[in-house]
């Protein structure tokens, strides 16, 4: 088989007995930058200190599901999210060393770049999608107000991994806040928001 990626999403072509098919599969516009760092307080810094800002930050967020390569798991780890213009820029801190699919990046690839992040309708069937054209499912989870994200490996080492966010009113309503407070923001006011 083989993979395509062209201005209108990813393709596979497979070869039959039968018949030649060309199946794609278009995902939506990537608004996420995730990285893995260190220690996400400094972190926050740095990127204030470009200014990026201001920063939304959820430590130690509890989950209903986390599933890791088909096993519930607990990970714990901390998040800050900021918008340079239309991007969204996610900064990720992992508190333990259980398998997941932070641990995992972290234990191959060190920190940096994690995942880019897109919006889909529905993430089951982007999934399925996805896994057709070699995508592998390395973990989903489903948050406390009901955020459902997946993260799927590249067929192809890629240096990052692709979030998939399931689109909600919740969701959408979220973001759409922190975008608001970044666009008033001057770089003056509060820096950062913990919720």
């Amino acid at each position: 088989m083989k993979y395509y990626l062209t201005n209108v999403g990813f393709m596979i072509s497979a070869t039959s007995y039968q018949e030649q098919k060309l199946i794609k599969h278009q995902i939506g516009s990537i608004i996420q930058q995730a990285f893995l760092v260190e220690d996400l307080d400094s972190s926050i810094q740095d990127w204030l200190a470009l200014g990026v800002g201001p920063f939304f930050v959820s430590r130690h967020p509890k989950y209903k599901t986390q599933v890791y390569r088909g096993q519930s798991i607990e990970s714990d780890f901390s998040a800050a999210f900021a918008y340079s213009g239309d991007v969204q820029i996610e900064l990720i801190q992992l508190h333990d060393d259980k398998p997941s699919v932070f641990e995992e990046f972290l234990r191959s690839q060190g920190f940096g770049v994690h995942h880019i992040g897109v919006l889909t309708d529905d993430i089951a069937a982007d999934i399925e999608a996805l896994e057709l054209l070699g995508y592998s499912l390395i973990q989903r989870m489903t948050s406390l107000i009901d955020v459902e994200t997946a993260f799927m490996s590249f067929p192809h080492k890629s240096g990052a991994t692709l979030e998939l966010i399931q689109r909600s009113p919740t969701l959408d309503a979220g973001f759409g806040m922190m975008k608001q407070i970044t666009e008033s923001w001057d770089g003056t006011g509060q820096a950062i928001h913990e919720f």
